[in-house]
């Protein structure tokens, strides 16, 4: 079961990541995060589409609206004018302890 602390965790980070940034062939492109994102359990899952575009995906990156990078991943995918589907999960996991001392 999801802590009301986890949940209220995911439930900000998905407010927080705005837009993504994927380079293909050396340039970077601007994608918006697809609507098909969710929260299942303690992960976040989101997800951005690359349509008809194709060449040599090398980066990808979600970011905030002041574009701070907040999930990367480097892949070496090429890809034709078939869709693709960048993948991001953020799972949460909070502990609690006693410290001494």
């Amino acid at each position: 079961m999801i802590s009301l602390l986890e949940d209220e965790t995911l439930k900000f980070w998905d407010r927080l990541m705005v837009g993504a940034k994927v380079t293909i062939d050396g340039t970077e492109r601007d994608y918006p995060i697809h609507p098909s994102s969710y929260i299942e359990g303690n992960t976040l899952k989101k997800f951005v589409y690359l349509s008809t575009e194709s060449g040599h995906v090398t980066h990808a990156y979600i970011h905030d609206q002041h574009g701070r990078r907040i999930r990367e991943k480097t892949m070496d995918i090429k890809k034709d004018g078939n869709g693709l589907m960048v993948t991001f999960f953020l799972s949460l996991e909070i502990k609690e302890g006693i410290t001494s001392g």
